[in-house]
């Protein structure tokens, strides 16, 4: 048995509803996984991406991150991993600094040797195609954080079918991905491919339990372990109509004490009673997220139906509405690259053009 501890998209650092208890929830998320991995006794802990919120993870982040990360060290469990559009930066990766200090492993092109299994990693890339020239592998391991069409399997033409391909052709039989926040996992010919889902709730729609994946990389038999992490509490009559007076006496219904309270609302009136309810009984915070109705008056399907018309009210949407804007731009490695200089806080607005002008120079 070769046993590893498969999670991603730990976002530490989110410092969700501009909370500090839910910051503090994303690093004790990740170090629940970290002891899970202890307790297991995995061979290896591997990260798809997307570890770090932000590309400048505070100094409260980075100790979290360190302490959990040595924890690892001391059990003799190594930390292997690749990096996420969300901390990727120019140049030296936080990864590369943890690699640097003898806590993890950045996976690259270059075969890692787990005990035989051969792992190699790639980076987040956008979602223009990857030019891959994989090693000849037999049974090797790929990790990457990349989001795939087919996270859902009723879905049709896979986007990055040439990925999946360039790892048939190299003799990989297990991929490994980050990014889709929610666990999926399939075989694709024979080859198994598996998102973990994040380890915290990122967004409010994300209502599955958050969890991480235990895999045989020998069998590829995969079991699933769930995370305690804060209780999010939906009221949520199933109908756009719903009267305020039902809206309080849900509420009423629920033990909210701690609880991040989401309401769904179709027409906007009123909510602040409703936010000032769920906060007398204890809410640690309140969302609510929109249920549309169309010009023709009929009650669009709720989450589960059609999620893509949920509006979510929150700080974290706007970062995340960027990273899908830039992804549908489809821009080139140069492009992602002057993209990073000028949202990079550490550059100075007089400095961007010199940066840019040297980037593209060189």
């Amino acid at each position: 048995m070769l046993k590893v501890l498969h999670l991603a998209d730990t976002h530490i650092g989110t410092r969700q509803y501009g909370l500090a208890e839910r910051r503090a929830d994303f690093s004790a998320a990740f170090l629940q996984a970290v002891e899970l991995a202890i307790s297991e006794g995995v061979r290896a802990v591997v990260h798809a991406g997307d570890l770090f919120d932000s590309r400048n993870p505070s100094t409260e982040d980075l100790r979290d991150t360190l302490m959990a990360l040595v924890r690892l060290h001391e059990a003799g469990i190594p930390f292997l991993g690749v990096v996420g559009n969300h901390e990727q930066k120019r140049g030296v990766q936080w990864l590369d600094l943890f690699a640097a200090l003898g806590l993890a492993v950045h996976l690259g092109r270059e075969p890692y040797d787990l005990d035989g299994a051969q792992l190699f990693g790639l980076d987040y890339s956008g979602r223009r195609a990857v030019e891959l020239e994989l090693p000849r592998l037999q049974g090797g391991v790929l990790v990457a954080h990349q989001m795939l069409d087919r996270i859902d399997l009723a879905r049709g033409e896979l986007k990055f079918s040439h990925l999946l391909k360039a790892c048939r052709d190299s003799g990989v039989e297990i991929v490994l991905l980050g990014d889709y926040h929610e666990h999926r996992s399939w075989l694709e010919e024979g080859l198994l491919v598996t998102y973990p889902g994040s380890t915290e709730r990122w967004r409010a729609s994300e209502r599955d339990p958050r969890g991480v994946s235990l895999i045989d990389l020998e069998t590829k038999r995969l079991e699933r372990r769930e995370l305690r992490t804060r209780r999010f509490v939906y009221i949520d009559s199933g109908s756009a109509s719903a009267s305020h007076e039902g809206l309080l006496a849900d509420l009423a219904a629920h033990d909210l004490a701690g609880a991040v309270v989401c309401i769904y609302f179709s027409d906007g009136g009123r909510l602040q009673e409703l936010e000032e309810e769920a906060l007398r009984r204890g809410a640690l915070a309140v969302q609510f997220l929109h249920r549309a109705t169309p010009p023709g008056g009929k009650e669009l399907p709720g989450l589960e139906e059609a999620p893509e018309l949920e509006r979510e009210l929150e700080p974290s949407a706007l970062e995340e509405l960027l990273a899908q804007k830039l992804a549908e731009l489809d821009l080139s490695p140069r492009g992602r690259a002057i993209d990073s200089i000028i949202r990079d806080e550490r550059v100075p607005d007089s400095n961007v053009d010199p940066e840019v002008s040297k980037l593209l120079e060189g």
